[in-house]
């Protein structure tokens, strides 16, 4: 039920923040821009989230809320990045290969965040979706490498 409810609270959080900041961006763009102008905004309420939630989840500020909450920060960078790449896409190679590093890493520690307790399979929906978004993050800006700047 936990997992609904986050999966709730992101995908709510993304329409949000796309319909605030995204919504004239997404009338220019084609459909394949538009689900990464989505993605995008997906990875910032990912970590928006993660950072506003965290007192919630941990009863003390110590290390592991620390830890917490800085990767909240380092996944809302993550997805800023590639809102910047899709803003800048054409012309700023050195955007494009941040971005797709940033997506490989933050890919990288959803998969060992999924799969913390070992070889056993991910443990619930929300890290499923996690990796998937961060791979069709990655695949996005990999694939929009040589579009025209709109």
């Amino acid at each position: 039920m936990d997992a609904l409810i986050m999966l709730t609270m992101w995908s709510g959080a993304t329409v949000l923040l796309m319909g605030l900041f995204g919504r004239r961006r997404w009338a220019l763009l084609g459909p394949s821009l538009r689900l990464y102008l989505a993605l995008g905004w997906a990875l910032v309420s990912l970590g928006s989230i993660q950072m506003l939630f965290t007192p919630l989840r941990f009863g003390s500020f110590d290390e592991n809320a620390l830890w917490f909450a800085t990767s909240g920060g380092a996944i809302i960078l993550t997805g800023a990045l590639n809102l910047l790449n899709l803003v800048r896409r054409a012309d700023a190679r050195v955007i494009r290969r941040l971005c797709l590093a940033a997506n490989v890493w933050i890919t990288l520690v959803f998969v060992a965040v999924a799969t913390h307790r070992g070889a056993e399979p991910f443990h619930d929906p929300v890290s499923v979706v996690m990796v998937v978004v961060a791979v069709a993050a990655t695949e996005m800006a990999w694939a929009d490498r040589g579009t025209a700047s709109t």
